[in-house]
């Protein structure tokens, strides 16, 4: 099964941080969204800039991910940078013209010991295997780390973190159900059935 494969693969890649030199990464929790669902990620930050206290992150949105809400972290000011989207895309029975490139958190520090937790939902791509990353910039004081370095093949992801700054990302994975726990179809039919039944 593609989950579990997906599952041992980060284990793996887990398990061989563990022999690197020690070095915290910042990373997507669970390093993986279930495809087509709306999923609520978390950008977990374990450090500062060296020993310089984080003051924002940058967070830049991958163009497979189809839309972005972040939530407003304690003591954190967040913003949602748009853009023209490229084609007016329906959301909501409205056409949208913007989408989301960057979301920023500022205002607030994280000290280099401390751990910070930002969470966002994002509407996962359908491409089961397809790697999504969310290239992050810390800026801490007069310096900044740029974690932004990515792989090309999919099914060899575990080797950015081959990398000097492996950019946090997750793994579009097959999901076990439906979001709702039943098809959009069938959700669909019996709405129909309802609205037809006499009043």
């Amino acid at each position: 099964m593609l989950v579990s494969r997906v599952l041992i693969s980060v284990g793996c890649a887990v398990a061989a941080l563990a022999t690197m030199p020690a070095k915290a990464h910042i990373i997507i929790e669970n390093m993986q969204g279930r495809a087509g669902y709306n999923e609520l990620l978390t950008l977990v930050v374990p450090h500062g800039c060296g020993a310089a206290a984080t003051t924002e992150l940058r967070m830049k949105v991958p163009p497979e991910i189809k839309f972005i809400v972040p939530e407003k972290a304690a003591g954190w000011q967040v913003e949602s940078i748009k853009i023209k989207s490229e084609k007016p895309v329906m959301r909501e029975g409205r056409p949208v013209t913007e989408v989301v490139d960057e979301v920023v958190w500022k205002g607030n520090s994280l000290q280099t010991e401390e751990l910070g937790l930002f969470r966002f939902m994002v509407g996962m791509p359908l491409d089961i295997g397809k790697v999504v990353y969310f290239k992050t910039i810390l800026k801490c004081q007069n310096i900044e780390e740029r974690w932004v370095d990515t792989y090309d093949n999919d099914a060899e992801y575990w080797r950015v973190w081959l990398k000097e700054k492996p950019a946090p990302f997750a793994v579009v994975v097959k999901p076990d159900r439906p979001q709702l726990g039943v098809d959009m179809q069938t959700l669909a039919k019996a709405r129909k059935e309802m609205a037809a039944q006499p009043k």
